[in-house]
């Protein structure tokens, strides 16, 4: 008699589990689900390095519109850099300070007067190790001496530094 009853347990198919069937379906989905995370992820990731970007672009221009404002002490009368007059203390000391405004919020950054084949940087000049740098220019004349000004360009470079 218990064989009887164990081949009904055997052949009875309505009790039969197929769990291993379910597993590949399953190990899809989850790498289907990874893989949505992941590209989520990188979509995040690029849109806060263009922003940050942006941002530092945007900072970059608007130091190097307060440096060429009419107001400011190198610049001369139509719009013109003077190289005299941005190596005084006076000016400077005016970038020093501008810079360490910025630096308080993790912003370096150096102005570089370009002509001819010639730059030079203030308030000194560009290390080389200095990475993910943003430059803005702007085409500006460049008072030499009472004798010479040339057609040249006002870069600002600017780069983000880690506070401590």
């Amino acid at each position: 008699m218990k064989n009887k009853t164990l081949r009904k347990f055997i052949k009875d198919e309505k009790a039969i589990s197929e769990e291993f069937t379910t597993l590949p379906a399953l190990s899809i989905v989850m790498v289907g689900f990874t893989l949505f995370l992941l590209l989520i992820t990188n979509t995040y990731n690029a849109y806060e390095t263009r922003i940050d970007t942006i941002e530092k672009y945007t900072t970059a221009d608007f130091i190097a519109t307060k440096i060429t404002n009419p107001d400011c002490s190198f610049i001369k009368e139509g719009g013109i850099v003077s190289i005299p007059l941005l190596n005084n203390h006076e000016s400077k000391d005016m970038l020093h300070t501008l810079k360490e405004e910025y630096k308080k919020s993790g912003i370096e950054f150096i102005i570089r007067i370009e002509w001819d084949d010639k730059y030079i940087d203030f308030p000194e000049n560009l290390s080389d190790d200095v990475y993910n740098r943003i430059a803005v220019s702007k085409e500006i004349g460049v008072y030499l001496n009472e004798a010479q000004t040339k057609p040249g360009k006002l870069t600002v470079i600017l780069w983000s530094v880690k506070n401590f």
